[in-house]
């Protein structure tokens, strides 16, 4: 797969993602049955991740994902990117998050990823695993 066609993955699934009037059930177009994602340790399947996705979607207002940095080789891919939610109670916080990727027929079969709060509570360390 080409970096340009990974780099617009990444994107598109991001845009799913934080597109709060979407269905969060559009974002398994994105991924592998078999998905897993690890944030800061604590690993998520698939169902996990919807029920992170509801979670956010439950607790946010918004969320805005600004990638700074991308990488693509093959079936691998690395993003630095800020996360950026605004909570249902005004509350805000940026969250520095980096992510490796790895892919299988153009769907993201992994995720590993560590996060740091730039801004806001101690809190918002528990956003990128919510459930």
């Amino acid at each position: 797969m080409s970096s340009t066609r990974l780099e617009q993955l990444i994107r598109e699934m991001f845009a799913t993602f934080t597109d709060f009037a979407s269905t969060p059930d559009r974002l398994l177009d994105f991924m592998t049955p078999d998905y897993r994602q690890f944030v800061d340790g604590r690993e998520m399947t698939l169902g996990d991740f919807q029920a992170h996705t509801h979670a956010l979607r439950n607790t946010l207002g918004s969320l805005e994902i600004d990638i700074q940095h991308v990488v693509c080789e093959g079936d691998k891919a690395a993003t630095v990117h800020v996360a950026h939610a605004r909570r249902l109670s005004g509350e805000q916080s940026r969250i520095k998050v980096v992510a490796f990727y790895q892919f299988r027929k153009e769907r993201i079969c992994l995720v590993d990823e560590l996060t740091h709060v730039l801004e806001g509570s101690g809190s918002d360390q528990v956003l990128g695993a919510l459930q």
